[in-house]
């Protein structure tokens, strides 16, 4: 089977083909090339995270932020304050966080739908 995307065809459904550009056009985390500060910052976050993915570090973090004793708010009150989170694994999206919730949202809705049959 052939599959035509992004202009390239694929001829075996077991190839990976990523993409060039992320939904919004833009280049698509090109870290080969890190020249802004914001892909540098992206760069030394995922060294971070790997030199931190060890048990002890997991069991302390999970220990840390499952108490859910850092503050009360609403859902709608804790969605707004994803506004104020920088993503520092994804340079590439200027869109507010809160942008990519609803995304996320309205995607497992239309999820939801077609499983029980709706769509």
């Amino acid at each position: 089977m052939t599959i035509q995307l992004e202009g390239k065809k694929i001829q075996d459904q077991d190839q990976f083909m990523v993409p060039q550009t992320n939904a919004f056009g833009h280049n698509f985390r090109d870290y080969n090339n890190a020249q802004s500060e914001r892909q540098k910052g992206v760069e030394k976050f995922y060294k971070t995270q790997h030199i931190n993915q060890t048990y002890d570090f997991v069991k302390k973090m999970r220990e840390d932020y499952t108490k859910l004793d850092k503050a009360k708010m609403s859902i709608w009150e804790c969605s707004e304050l994803l506004n104020n989170v920088v993503d520092d694994s994804d340079p590439d999206l200027d869109k507010p966080q809160i942008q990519h919730l609803l995304q996320m949202l309205r995607q497992l809705e239309k999820i939801i739908l077609m499983k029980i049959g709706y769509i």
